[in-house]
């Protein structure tokens, strides 16, 4: 079972992204994650709602979740994002 700190703000779990070594994680760089280059953002929306808004570890308990801030990851197909998405919210929604 994965600590709630290792689950990221969104649900994600840095441990199983290819870019943890170069990044460090969410948690690690403040939400300045890599794919911000494609959004244009400096800090992605979900963390800095949850994290810096809410003062909230993660979504789990936020009654708006998923709200319009789960946008689509731009560098995954939609069918991956769709499965990543569905993974994400049963993990924030189970507290694991």
């Amino acid at each position: 079972m994965q600590k709630q700190t290792d689950v990221s703000p969104c649900g994600a779990l840095c441990a199983e992204c290819a870019r943890l070594l170069e990044c460090g994680g969410c948690r690690a760089i403040e939400g300045k994650v890599y794919w911000l280059q494609y959004t244009g953002q400096t800090v992605c929306a979900v963390y800095d709602c949850c994290v810096n808004g809410k003062g909230r570890q993660n979504c789990g308990g936020c009654e708006a979740l998923p709200c319009a801030r789960f946008t689509k990851d731009p560098t995954v197909s939609d069918e991956e994002n769709a499965a990543n998405l569905k993974k994400m919210l049963a993990r924030l929604r189970s507290g694991d």
